[in-house]
């Protein structure tokens, strides 16, 4: 890694990848939820992956043990498989909604697993653990100011039955524009 003494932070956050597949039907769900409320701002299709920590500002002299415990993670875990539960929620919740996702159903014990592990491998490099209870998930809109989206995700149905395969963890970068985050890959780390 570089460094420029102009810019010593990066803001970091590590996730699974999201088939392209998925991430472009995710897309299209949001896309019908900013249609119904034009201030429900859907996730850029690009940008869609299930969240695992997100780490903040970040020293640039730290990515490096950052990787190591991502790795160390990966060589831990088999690759494996999930599907997406049939529909939308929100948190904090339905009736005052800021974040809208879809749950995973099946194989979300798996991400809980690999996310446990990877907070164990981040708290030795001084990274502190989630207080929060991990809920797997996947981000596709968000909402500025708390609204009440029952009766509008009521009608709204997620149909993608197949497995999803989960194969890596990534680093990114996140780059706040004008024009919403963009997110950069820093590192892949292959699951066995």
């Amino acid at each position: 890694m570089h460094k420029n003494k102009s810019d010593p932070q990066k803001r970091l956050f590590i996730a699974l990848d999201v088939a392209e597949d998925v991430r472009r039907y995710l897309y299209e769900i949001a896309v019908k939820l900013n249609r119904e409320e034009n201030d429900i701002k859907r996730i850029s299709f690009s940008n869609i992956h299930i969240t695992l920590k997100f780490l903040g500002n970040v020293n640039i002299g730290k990515i490096d043990k950052i990787i190591s415990a991502i790795r160390k993670t990966a060589d831990n875990f088999e690759h494996f498989y999930y599907r997406l539960d049939d529909r939308l929620d929100a948190f904090p919740g339905l009736l005052n909604a800021r974040v809208i996702f879809v749950p995973l159903k099946e194989g979300n014990e798996n991400v809980i697993k690999v996310y446990n592990d990877l907070e164990n491998n981040l708290s030795k490099i001084k990274i502190r653990k989630e207080k929060r209870n991990f809920i797997p998930h996947i981000t596709i809109a968000r909402i500025k100011n708390r609204k009440n989206i029952e009766k509008i995700v009521k009608g709204l149905r997620v149909y993608k039955p197949d497995r999803i395969h989960c194969n890596k963890i990534i680093l990114f970068e996140s780059i706040l524009k004008t024009t919403g985050a963009e997110y950069n890959i820093i590192k892949r780390c292959q699951l066995k």
